[in-house]
């Protein structure tokens, strides 16, 4: 692409706003990808999540009750990942392409770094604090090493418009596919990717070369931990199996399978990286003892599991601590880390760990019922050095593999038999019984949207299927409903299909809407932004003359950049930049040089730069020195009705703007046949046989009465002639 086709490409990008959900200030609204733990922050015991909303958030612990404590926006897509760098620093990886240092004491950005050309799915920075560099891979094979110091100690304005395109990146090359997990050891020396390629592969962060590949799963590798030796590590994969890989000698040395029944997307280890905790696809929270080979079911999740860390602030004698949950449901979770005795090698035989199992749970957990639903399988393959075959089948209900008790829940209102063959789906009803230590509730995104028939309306539905209208000019609810989302008969196509809350219109098409975020994104395109008018009397505009019209569009970009326009030009803001809507707080999503930008308006300072960066059409129409956009017109033919003494009129073709009404059509007619000396009492209007209504306009009578090509004909009588022809 030529220089000339790109600039003119960059001014003519497509813009998108959205209409934030109202718990978006506190709340997560939708999903959330990623959790971080870190109990040493500045600022005191704190989780990290990153969510599909497109922000970071901090939440404070130190009440018992979690509180968000920042909102860390920027992102303009999902965060995939987040990874603590020190305790005051984070990274964060984005659909939208990016990585992004953040300053946790502060909530601003420190960096913005581009290079992946896709989707940036995972990130991984050793624990130590000689660790220098941090690792991106995402989609496309991409894999990045980053110079975090430099990227921090860069003094950087929290503005998405300092790039840093492969400044600091260092790129590696030789992965076959797509790369979706990544962790590496405590110092950063060892790097172990993978995704979907299948094959992992490990890398010498130091001299930025490949070392070697491990070859074992089936499907895609969906998580990685690296012990920190850099000796071994374990990862997770969709094809439901758990590996243990010694890095040194590139081979599997264990295989563990059976204990979930679907993709293993999720996986932590403890210190002594002998017990692994995992999740996925089937919501069950397992642990897995690395020396006997054997797991079991600690509780179960409410939705998809795609993240889980585990917190040893709280670690014990008898417990690994905590773990963090990040599902695709609308809530954070935290369980408790406590396994049985089969895990920790308890003895009750003695000791302090003589008590009873239960009563050993309950002082874990400062309860008085047992946290440990299930049983203990065999998981593993049999020899230390053996591959093993996975095993393709779920072993919950298996009562050969199981280990003799019982299970005990609450005060013992269950409990099965060690004779007696288990269930999964006992087993599973008996861990989805308990609840988690702490729930961080999000907000219930938008899952279900349509744009009404007037174009400036859209209806939505969200996770528990409350039903709202929203006015996209506006940014304001304004109609909500109770509505049943599992119905046989659903309330939302029932509302859409009501044409007293959606009546026919024929106005165009001007934006487009998704709800990927949680929330409502309306997007402008400058081909069609500027197809849709309205009069200014229906806006509500005061002082506005009867048939004053405003472009839809062109009134929003202008409510969108006030703030703006109000800072870079203060003259131009009562008269250019007046807009016909209130405005409201937003962010402008757009696709920039190297990846989506989003930019929240009310930061913008008003200077050239900004111009410069913004998309051209859309400032240009925000400040008034474009071309007003012109008014959207359909051709119009008015004749006599056939059998009528009424006479024909001058100027009976025109051309008229599509939300021209049948009332102005009437007035255009009556002020003709009185010029010419014809005085008219009532004017009547019919067009393809059809009575014309007042509320019609030129747009619905083409689109649904006359229904042929150009020009439209409308025929009129005058209804005091005597020889007027009957109504049909």
């Amino acid at each position: 692409m030529s220089s000339a086709a790109e600039l003119v490409k960059r001014q003519r990008r497509a813009t998108t706003f959205t209409l934030a959900h109202p718990e978006y200030a506190d709340k997560h609204v939708g999903g959330v990808n990623a959790v971080e733990v870190d109990g040493k922050a500045c600022d005191g015991y704190t989780v990290f999540t990153g969510g599909r909303d497109g922000t970071m958030r901090s939440w404070d612990l130190s009440s018992g009750v979690p509180r968000c404590a920042r909102t860390f926006e920027g992102h303009a897509s999902w965060v995939n990942d987040v990874k603590r760098i020190d305790s005051a620093h984070l990274a964060s990886a984005s659909s939208d392409k990016s990585v992004r240092l953040w300053d946790t004491s502060r909530g601003t950005l420190r960096a913005t770094l581009y290079g992946h050309t896709d989707y940036v799915m995972a990130l991984a920075r050793g624990a130590d604090d000689s660790a220098h560099a941090l690792a991106s891979g995402g989609l496309n094979k991409e894999l990045f090493l980053w110079d975090i110091e430099r990227g921090i100690a860069t003094n950087v304005s929290p503005s998405s418009m300092t790039l840093y395109a492969n400044t600091y990146a260092t790129p590696l090359s030789g992965s076959k596919d797509s790369i979706y997990a990544l962790d590496v050891s405590a110092d950063g020396n060892v790097l172990v990717s993978g995704g979907t390629e299948l094959a992992l592969r490990v890398w010498d962060a130091r001299t930025r070369t490949k070392e070697g590949k491990l070859k074992g799963h089936t499907d895609t590798v969906r998580a990685i931990v690296v012990d920190a030796s850099g000796r071994k590590c374990v990862t997770a994969s969709s094809d439901r199996t758990i590996r243990v890989w010694d890095i040194g000698q590139q081979r599997c040395v264990q295989t563990f399978a059976g204990m979930h029944s679907g993709s293993i997307w999720a996986l932590d280890v403890d210190r002594e990286f002998s017990r692994v905790y995992s999740s996925g696809v089937d919501r069950r929270i397992c642990v897995t003892n690395l020396t006997n080979r054997r797991s079991t079911l600690l509780c179960m999740e409410s939705a998809a599991v795609l993240n889980i860390k585990l917190d040893d602030t709280h670690r014990s004698a008898t417990s690994d601590g905590d773990i963090w949950t990040a599902t695709a449901s609308r809530s954070i979770k935290r369980w408790p880390a406590s396994a049985p005795e089969d895990v920790f090698g308890a003895d009750a035989s003695g000791g302090d760990t003589a008590m009873p199992t239960t009563a050993r749970h309950a002082a874990v957990m400062m309860g008085s019922v047992s946290r440990h639903p299930g049983m203990w399988f065999d998981v593993g393959s049999p020899g230390v050095m053996s591959i093993g075959t996975p095993r393709k089948f779920d072993t919950w209900g298996d009562a050969a593999a199981a280990t003799p008790g019982s299970i005990a829940i609450g005060t013992g209102a269950l409990s099965l038999a060690a004779t007696t063959p288990s269930s999964a789906s006992k087993i599973e009803a008996a861990a989805s019984a308990l609840a988690p230590l702490n729930e961080i509730v999000g907000a219930s995104p938008v899952e279900r949207h349509a744009v009404l028939r007037d174009k400036r309306r859209v209806m939505t539905q969200n996770s528990v299927g409350a039903i709202s209208i929203v006015d996209v000019c506006t940014g304001k609810t304004i109609e909500t409903f109770d509505g049943m989302k599992h119905s046989s008969e659903s309330d939302f196509d029932a509302l859409l299909a009501d044409e007293t809350i959606n009546p026919l219109s024929a106005t165009p098409s001007w934006f487009t809407c998704d709800s990927r975020s949680g929330s409502l994104a309306i997007t402008l395109a400058p081909s069609s932004a500027f197809s849709a008018e309205a009069y200014a009397s229906e806006l509500d505009i005061a002082n506005a003359a009867a048939d004053e019209r405003r472009n839809l569009g062109l009134e929003v970009i202008k409510t969108l950049l006030a703030s703006w326009v109000s800072k870079y030009a203060p003259e131009k803001t009562s008269s250019v930049s007046s807009s016909a809507f209130a405005p409201f707080p937003t962010f402008l999503e757009f696709d920039g040089d190297y990846g989506r930008v989003s930019i929240d308006v009310d930061a913008l300072r008003g200077t050239e730069e900004e111009r410069e960066f913004l998309p051209k059409w859309i400032v240009d129409h925000a400040l008034g020195v474009a071309p007003p956009p012109e008014s959207p017109k359909l051709s119009l033919e008015l004749k006599p009705m056939a059998g009528t003494s009424t006479p024909p009129i001058s100027n009976a073709s025109v051309s008229a703007p599509k939300i021209l009404g049948v009332r102005k059509i009437k007035e255009y007619v009556k002020e003709k046949l009185d010029a010419d000396g014809k005085k008219s009492a009532n004017i009547e209007l019919e067009c393809a046989g059809v009575g014309l209504d007042d509320a019609y306009t030129l747009a619905y009578i083409n689109a649904h009465v006359w229904k042929k090509g150009a020009p439209i004909i409308v025929e009129y009588r005058d209804d005091d002639d005597d020889d007027s022809a009957p109504r049909r």
